[in-house]
């Protein structure tokens, strides 16, 4: 049987071992605690940095809908705006020839149109037709001075034609149109107009 001292250190021995052995369960719990907690604290932030970068991404989607929107709107506003100014210097243009054609100037720019037009066709004999109003400005004379001018034969078509202006050259046989009436001239300057008008707007 053992002695007094001997329980008391035996049992010493065995609350020394059982407390270690608590010890040593409760390292490994708060170990274990510590690891759940930062795997949780870890995927917490993961899934708060996934559900931002997710609504970033919405966000700047949503953003761009709304910006590509209003470059289309405001690029059909661009377009409006151009055709209606287009429209308007047309306008302001065909009022201007029509004042023209009664303007003391008019028959020397009917010449000029003429000399283009006549100098336009390959053959040595031509045709110009105009406008009834005009035929009277087409003397003899005028037409000798074409065709001097010109190194060409040119003669005025009898029958007058439905110009606004202006003049149509015709090659000998007339198979071939030369057309400097001012609805041609303003329909030749529309693509170059609307290039200048593009080159503005950017």
């Amino acid at each position: 049987m053992p002695l007094p001292d001997q329980v008391s250190l035996l049992c010493r021995a065995i609350r020394e071992k059982g407390r270690k052995e608590a010890g040593e369960i409760l390292s490994r719990a708060r170990e274990q605690a510590d690891r759940i907690l930062l795997e949780a604290r870890e995927n917490t932030q993961r899934d708060f940095e996934e559900r931002v970068s997710q609504e970033r991404q919405s966000a700047y989607q949503h953003a761009q809908q709304v910006v590509s929107a209003a470059e289309l709107k405001a690029g059909k506003q661009v377009m409006v705006t151009r055709q209606a100014l287009l429209r308007e210097v047309f306008d302001k243009a065909e009022k201007r020839l029509s004042v023209l054609r009664n303007e003391p100037g008019y028959p020397n720019v009917l010449r000029l149109l003429a000399i283009h037009a006549v100098s336009s066709l390959p053959e040595e004999h031509c045709w110009i037709q105009v406008r009834k109003s005009d035929q009277d400005l087409f003397s003899q004379d005028m037409i000798m001075d074409l065709s001097k001018e010109t190194g060409q034969t040119v003669a005025l078509l009898p029958e007058p034609v439905d110009i606004n202006g202006g003049c149509l050259a015709f090659s000998a046989n007339k198979k071939i149109l030369v057309d400097f009436s001012f609805d041609a001239l303003l329909k030749r300057a529309e693509p170059r107009l609307k290039e200048l008008m593009a080159n503005i707007q950017k």
